[in-house]
């Protein structure tokens, strides 16, 4: 699952299936049970969102280590091209794919496609999903709604200054002054 795109009204979905999927996501415990598989990370994936006054929700990051020797498949999206934003909205990150090697880490060819990859027992592998596009511009959001995100570990202090023109103090608050100096030197 990966974030879905910001709308008028609301922020993306975060880790969310494709709305016309019947598919759903199992707990971790589950997919641990049912398959030789170790989750080493199941998170949010903080920054993938596209940032906006409704800013693209958030995707995931899986890493997973076989028990066993696994023979590994993946048929992603968004490798090559990220999540567009739309009316004024930021672009997302990308899909991500990696894995262990003797030699250190690889990814496919293709990005985010890849059939007949066999993996030693031990090595991991980590998939980082894509965010979704972000909606309106991210200016315009409001400096609470960036903090709120920022202590949800949804988006970066680097990236609430960067992307939104928000400054937090040192307890993770809005600066206003701060905040409001940022946003002229871009308008």
């Amino acid at each position: 699952g990966g974030g879905l795109g910001g709308n008028p009204e609301t922020d993306g979905l975060n880790h969310a299936n494709n709305p016309i999927s019947t598919a759903t996501i199992p707990p971790v415990e589950i997919l641990e049970a049912a398959y030789p598989v170790m989750f080493t990370q199941w998170a949010l994936r903080p920054d993938s969102a596209g940032p906006g006054v409704h800013r693209g929700g958030v995707g995931a990051i899986y890493e997973i280590e076989p028990l066993v020797e696994a023979d590994v498949a993946l048929l992603g999206e968004r490798g090559k091209a990220p999540p567009f934003g739309v009316a004024g909205g930021g672009a997302a990150a990308m899909n991500e794919f990696h894995w262990q090697t003797e030699d250190g880490e690889a990814s496919p060819p293709m990005v985010s496609k890849i059939t007949d990859l066999r993996l030693p027992a031990g090595r991991r592998l980590r998939l980082e999903t894509p965010g979704g596009g972000g909606w309106g511009d991210p200016m315009a959001r409001k400096p609470e709604a960036v903090a709120r995100d920022v202590r949800l570990g949804f988006v970066s202090r680097a990236k609430a200054q960067a992307d939104y023109g928000v400054a937090l103090d040192s307890a993770g608050q809005v600066d206003a002054a701060a905040t409001v100096a940022l946003r002229e030197a871009r308008a």
